[in-house]
């Protein structure tokens, strides 16, 4: 796990690479198809990085994104009307069961389908119309780290490339500085060592963010449960409000990602009830990022942290207990 965390700058820097032609001729087709909506498929990390896709793409090509429900395909058989909408599937084995048969069937429905994956002759790539591949090689621990940002960059590469205007050629910049930047965090940052003793301490945790570090809040929760064991949920700051709030208190450590930009006010609104309420405050603000990368660095700090306290509680983080590295459900 270490050691394909520290791989995630090159990786990205080849996704944008060699991803990058396929990229534009998939946002030029989309423009000319005038797709109206989106839709992603996806399980687990992989779900993560299709959130972030909805915030990017919404933002930077004004286009309404949903999140699909593959059981509606697979278990209940449901048709729906989904011509001339992009489909999006998105997972680094390819091998996903249910995502690859809503893929299926949505390209059989005349939607236009993408493969976000890390394996080009995988089911869901010979499922897609088009497919953005990950680039990543093999990934040996059972947490995705490299392949979740390679997924990221793919999907922002897709967003930048459909999308005209200033959003598109910030996307753009922001993407071209990521690998440089990512890897000096990387080699850099003492936040996750902190994070890690502190979270040793806790009975159970909450990642807290709102816009476009959201997703990022649901990945390191993810991280931190399936590596180091750690009870966590990862929340929109806006929804916790909304009623978690009311169970706050000593033993729980709150990892609150507030970046500048407008959701900011909502965290450290929260973070005022939390720390009232007896909660360890535990903060990352992603400095030096542009505001819709900034699950970026997020996520990779909480990676670190995950591993290394994964470590503190003696557990193996490549292979964590009743886990395996493709999970196939239908």
């Amino acid at each position: 796990m270490r050691s394909e965390i520290l791989e995630q700058p090159d990786v990205l820097a080849r996704v944008l690479s060699k991803e990058a032609v396929r990229a534009r001729r998939i946002g030029a087709q989309l423009r000319r198809l005038k797709a109206p909506v989106a839709v992603l498929a996806a399980r687990g990390s992989s779900d993560h990085a299709a959130v972030v896709a909805k915030y990017l793409i919404e933002w930077a090509a004004g286009v309404p994104v949903a999140l699909a429900a593959p059981s509606l395909a697979t278990l209940y058989k449901t048709k729906l009307a989904l011509e001339r909408s992009l489909v999006v599937g998105v997972s680094q084995s390819g091998k996903s069961p249910d995502v690859v048969e809503y893929v299926r069937l949505a390209r059989a429905q005349g939607a236009f389908t993408v493969g976000v994956t890390n394996d080009p002759k995988s089911p869901l790539a010979k499922a897609s119309a088009e497919t953005l591949l990950c680039h990543a090689g093999p990934e040996k621990s059972v947490a995705a780290t490299k392949t979740f940002t390679a997924q990221v960059a793919c999907l922002a590469l897709l967003a930048a490339e459909w999308a005209e205007g200033a959003r598109a050629s910030a996307l753009e910049r922001g993407l071209k500085e990521a690998p440089a930047k990512l890897r000096r965090l990387l080699t850099g940052s003492e936040l996750p060592d902190e994070w890690a003793h502190r979270l040793a301490a806790a009975e159970r945790c909450v990642v807290l963010a709102r816009g476009f570090a959201y997703p990022a809040a649901l990945e390191a929760a993810l991280k931190l449960k399936e590596s180091a064991g750690l009870p966590c949920e990862g929340a929109s700051a806006a929804d916790y409000l909304h009623g978690p709030i009311a169970a706050a208190g000593p033993g729980l450590a709150a990892l609150l990602f507030a970046p500048k930009g407008p959701g900011r006010s909502t965290v450290t609104r929260v973070a005022a009830q939390l720390k009232a309420a007896g909660a360890d405050l535990l903060w990352a603000d992603a400095a030096g990022w542009p505001e819709p990368l900034c699950g970026l660095p997020l996520v990779a700090q909480a990676q670190q942290a995950a591993y290394r306290l994964a470590l503190l509680k003696g557990r193996d983080p490549d292979e964590p207990p009743r886990l395996r590295k493709v999970t196939t459900t239908w």
